[in-house]
């Protein structure tokens, strides 16, 4: 686990990484990224804005721990609702 870290670019070479301003090359074969959620309202502000009716649920709700039981939890029950 590296916090902060951005992410440039996976290449032949392996993950290409920044951290406090230094680039750096992790040479691997297998990459797995767990990097965290943030919820994504934009949309749904606008829509509220210009007085249509939206629902917010899942991630764009709540983003965390990429709980897709508990979006598609929320969207069955959402659907039932309307």
């Amino acid at each position: 686990m590296v916090p902060g870290v951005r992410y440039d670019r996976i290449d032949d070479a392996g993950l290409h990484i920044t951290v406090d301003g230094e680039s750096t090359v992790l040479e691997v074969d297998t990459i797995v990224l767990c990097t965290g959620q943030e919820p994504r309202r934009g949309l749904y502000e606008e829509l509220i804005a210009a007085g249509r009716p939206a629902h917010l649920i899942g991630g764009a709700d709540v983003a965390a721990e990429l709980d897709a039981k508990r979006a598609v939890k929320q969207g069955t029950e959402l659907a039932a609702a309307l």
